[in-house]
């Protein structure tokens, strides 16, 4: 706090940048280290994708089923 008040802006902005840029990397560092010490990653990703298909798909079935409901109502309230 008190390096925020006495600095420059510009100066505190970079340093903010830096401290930010650095911890992106060593998150994703880690993550990526966690990933690899999986054996199973690969049977993971195929469940994951699999389970994130059927979501997407069942999402666009009902807002399609619930657009047409919606449209019907309003089409019937209007005459």
């Amino acid at each position: 706090m008190i390096a925020g008040i006495c600095l420059t802006a510009g100066f505190a902005a970079k340093i903010k940048g830096l401290l930010f840029n650095f911890s992106l990397i060593a998150l994703l560092f880690f993550m990526g280290v966690n990933l690899g010490k999986d054996k199973d990653i690969l049977s993971k990703i195929t469940d994951f994708g699999i389970i994130s298909g059927i979501m997407s798909v069942s999402v666009v079935v009902f807002s399609i089923i619930g657009v047409l409901i919606i449209t019907k109502l309003f089409k019937k309230a209007e005459k």
